[in-house]
């Protein structure tokens, strides 16, 4: 039976009705099931592409980590220290390093004083201290700063290898991802280690040997208790706490340190107490041995050198050097001070200075210019000029080669060459004379006679076979000094003759190696290499003997110290040279301007022998006096001995007549000019 209100209007109708709608309710659930699943897609797609977007931008960047010796040398600047002959430093470019060193090298409080400050559950974590930065978080919450830090040593030592300083999200989740991967490669011990050599202690200080040495004047296996705990006291803020320019920050932090050291049970309480009681003492800044104007020139060639010889490959090198501190700073003295007095009355600017001792061919000295910080040319490597006549010297040693000798007479007159006239410095012409007489008085016209007569090309390849590297041209001008040379070859060529003909090659470099103490390059000893006869280098260093005793180098005479050389000028007097030497030392000098400007009739005889003979007065003090290798003939025979004076004595008076007649000197026997 229906009810009067049902929609059917037969029993048969109802179940038709109720089928209808369970089938909209299916629909219904399904669309709404559609609608979940489709959102439920739709962000998965977004939360996949975030997490992706999320991890390129985290990603983005990251550096490869090194292997474990690249870690040693990643992210340091070149690092160069050179020593002096006797293994003293003079001279440092670059972070200061100091020799890596094993944990067992120190004493165990060294690394347990960084443990305790900077990373006490280093042996327990896996690179990353979540509990420390939990904890970092809640305190910097609750101070509302950032005071706190969760990093561990693994991440501090890979932000400060491999990262930029950059503070971003993801720099720190760079520097934990990698931290995690060191973990993995490296033992605990090695990260240690790593970290006590790398992290950066104070202004361009790396690892906890360079701060020794430099704060406490010691290595670090000899430092206390109380200065290894100002050590860790430095990584937090390595410049706020430099203890050389605020003490008691740093000092006050290490006191913090020594107690998380009690509080780990890394010290006893007497140990505590004896380092709170016992402050560290910083080393007083001693004062450099040489300074950087006294020191640049030669750095720079050392250097450039240094890397020729191990290549570039290397980025910390120790060099030691053939210099003498003491020589170094008298020979630029020397150099400043006669600038300084003539600079102005003179208009000479510049000068350069090279000694090398005979014996070796080791540089004890070189002086590239006045002021390395104003200009960083070498004057004694790479300026090229002309040296006038102190290349004669050459002349006259390719001239005994050929059959000359001492006493072969030539004219001093009116010479033309293949249309080139010479002319003497004094501008006139005093007849016949030897090759000896010749070189002492530096005439110009015999030089240019004897360097025609044998060729230049001879003369040139006398000089390249002494040491002379720059070009020879084979000119007839080559006899007075036109092909330019460097002030560094010419003192070393000059040195054949100090030996007796043998050539040792001047050099700087004894040995490299690395803050390691590796060595890289040890110079092998050497055997020297005849390139002139002994009887032909003996009569040369008597002439040039004869240049100081009474020639045109008279200025440089050292006392009862025999010494030879000879000066040289250049055309309008745009260079002056000296170059001289002694049975110990070879020392070259130069003055000019770097414009080439004329000076005021400065010659190699006048200026460049002055400062010859201020440095090698110091150089050789103390020295035994000891002869050149052309001594006096010993004559014990009194009748000989009478007549090489009769001899002596009338050649003297054809000079006089020789020069009188000529002009060159006065009726009285006083000389009108000097030669050069």
């Amino acid at each position: 039976m229906l009810d009067i209100g049902s929609p059917y209007t037969t029993m048969d109708e109802m179940p038709t009705y109720r089928a209808d709608i369970d089938v909209a309710n299916d629909n219904e659930k399904r669309k709404k099931r559609n609608i979940v699943l489709a959102v439920i897609a739709v962000l998965a797609v977004l939360a996949t592409i975030g997490y992706f977007q999320t991890r390129y931008y985290l990603m983005d960047g990251l550096p490869d980590l090194p292997d474990k010796s690249t870690m040693w040398e990643m992210n340091l600047e070149p690092n160069l220290t050179i020593l002096d002959k006797d293994g003293q430093i003079i001279g440092h470019r670059g972070p200061f390093l100091g020799e890596p060193m094993k944990l067992n090298d120190m004493p165990d409080y060294v690394s347990n004083a960084f443990l305790a400050i900077e990373d006490e559950r280093f042996y327990e974590h896996e690179g990353v201290d979540n509990r420390a930065i939990l904890r970092a978080m809640f305190e910097n919450t609750k101070s509302g700063s950032k005071g706190q830090g969760g990093s561990t040593l693994t991440q501090q030592l890979v932000k400060n290898m491999v990262l930029t300083p950059e503070k971003t999200y993801r720099r720190k989740f760079q520097e934990m991802w990698l931290a995690r991967e060191m973990e993995q490669r490296l033992t605990k011990p090695e990260i240690l280690e790593l970290y006590l050599n790398r992290i950066p202690l104070g202004p361009r200080v790396f690892g906890v040997e360079a701060a020794s040495q430099k704060y406490f004047g010691k290595s670090s296996r000899d430092i206390t208790l109380s200065e290894a705990a100002l050590l860790a006291a430095l990584p937090k803020a390595p410049s706020r706490y430099d203890p050389t320019t605020n003490y008691d920050g740093a000092l006050s932090r290490s006191q913090l340190v020594l107690s998380r050291m009690a509080a780990n049970n890394m010290v006893s309480y007497e140990e505590l107490t004896k380092a709170e009681n016992s402050p560290p003492v910083i080393a007083d800044d001693a004062e450099p041995l040489i300074t950087a104007n006294e020191i640049g020139h030669a750095f720079d060639l050392i250097a450039e050198r240094a890397q020729g010889l191990v290549g570039s490959q290397h980025k910390d090198l120790v060099i030691k050097t053939t210099l003498d501190t003491k020589l170094q700073k008298k020979a630029h003295s020397s150099i400043v001070k006669i600038l300084e007095k003539n600079e102005k009355s003179k208009k000479v600017t510049e000068g350069s200075l090279v000694s090398i001792e005979n014996q070796s061919g080791a540089v004890r000295a070189l002086i590239g210019g006045r002021d390395y910080n104003a200009s960083k040319f070498n004057r004694a490597a790479q300026a090229k000029r002309q040296p006038g006549s102190s290349f004669k010297s050459f002349v006259y040693a390719a001239a005994l080669e050929d059959g000359f000798t001492p006493g072969t007479i030539r004219i001093d007159q009116p010479t033309e060459i293949a249309g080139w006239a010479p002319e003497n410095y004094t501008k006139r012409f005093r007849g016949p004379m030897s090759l000896r007489e010749a070189l002492k008085l530096s005439i110009n016209t015999i030089a240019a006679q004897v360097g025609a007569e044998i060729g230049p090309t001879r003369v040139a390849s006398l000089a390249t076979r002494f040491g002379i590297t720059t070009e020879m041209r084979p000119e007839y001008s080559i006899s007075l000094g036109s092909s330019e040379v460097t002030l560094y070859d010419l003192t070393g060529a000059y040195t054949v003759f100090a030996n007796e003909g043998q050539k040792f090659s001047p050099y700087l470099i004894e040995s490299v190696s690395n803050t390691a103490k590796t060595p890289l390059y040890t110079r092998r000893s050497t055997t020297p290499s005849r390139v002139y006869s002994v009887p032909y280098a003996r009569q040369m260093t008597s002439i040039l003997r004869d240049v100081i005793d009474s020639g045109t180098g008279h200025g440089a005479q050292l006392g009862s110290r025999q010494a030879a050389g000879k000066t040289g000028t250049s055309q309008d007097y745009r260079d002056a040279w000296f170059i001289g030497f002694t049975a110990n030392y070879t020392t070259g000098v130069w003055l000019g301007n770097d414009d080439n400007s004329p000076m005021r009739k400065i010659t190699g005889g006048l200026l460049p022998v002055d400062a010859w003979k201020d440095y090698m007065r110091a150089a050789h003090k103390g020295l035994k006096t000891r002869p050149l290798s052309a001594p006096d003939p010993l004559v014990d025979d009194p009748e000989i001995l009478n007549q090489i004076a009769f001899y002596d004595r009338l050649a003297e008076a054809f000079k006089i007549e020789r020069d009188v007649a000529s002009g060159a000197k006065s009726a009285g026997g006083g000389a009108r000019t000097a030669g050069r």
